[in-house]
């Protein structure tokens, strides 16, 4: 019984010692290999960005190509034409639907609207006002920077701007261009200017390319 007690005890030294020899040359358990992270799947929301911002680019150079053509040309193109008709017709609807403070409609009436090819000179325009209203409102629009003075008489009138010049219609102001898409950054000018009854205004619009040009009296 003695012997067979001092060889457990020998063996289990030798099983510390092994367990010990194990841990000093580092035959510990090696660690868990890590989960390979997922790759980041294609066409990230970061990789429209440089499509978007070569869209945009595009867009811009075909609408100088556009107003270039038109200021050396002197005439506007068919497609241009017609979407700044569109926005004419957007204003007018938009414009005699106006109400007043007290909820009233104001009435206003069409004096004129039309299509005007700019270019290196400014172009002036005599308008023609029928009716008992004092109070016009001029307004012009653009895909480029268009402005514009009203002289009544031989002098400007204002530089008061008109306060339906962002508002003119129902939604936000848009030009949808052939071959080129939606412009929604359409550029605009306004005057609002007090006459007597009947009395003519000159329009004189400066800009490149074709722009539109409306105008209104209050009654």
């Amino acid at each position: 019984m003695r012997s067979s007690s001092s060889w457990s005890t020998f063996s289990l030294g030798l099983v510390t010692v092994s367990v010990s020899l194990a841990v000093a040359c580092g035959g510990a358990p090696p660690a868990p290999a890590e989960a390979p992270k997922p790759a980041a799947p294609e066409g990230g929301g970061g990789a429209h960005k440089p499509a978007a911002q070569d869209d945009k680019a595009s867009k811009a150079a075909a609408v100088d190509a556009l107003v270039a053509g038109e200021s050396k040309g002197g005439a506007c193109d068919e497609g241009h034409k017609a979407a700044l008709e569109k926005l004419l017709a957007d204003v007018e609807a938009g414009m005699k639907a106006k109400n007043g403070e007290d909820g009233k409609p104001l009435g206003l009436q069409l004096v004129a609207k039309r299509v005007v090819p700019l270019g290196s000179a400014a172009k002036s325009m005599e308008l023609a006002v029928t009716g008992k209203g004092t109070e016009v409102h001029v307004l012009a629009f653009g895909v480029r920077d268009v402005s514009l003075d009203v002289l009544v008489g031989n002098a400007a009138a204002t530089t008061l701007r008109s306060p339906f010049q962002r508002t003119a219609t129902a939604s936000p102001l848009t030009l949808d261009l052939p071959k080129i898409g939606a412009i929604d950054e359409v550029q605009s000018d306004s005057r609002q200017v007090t006459i007597k009854p009947g009395q003519p205004i000159v329009v004189k619009m400066t800009g490149q390319g074709c722009a539109a040009l409306v105008s209104f009296l209050k009654p």
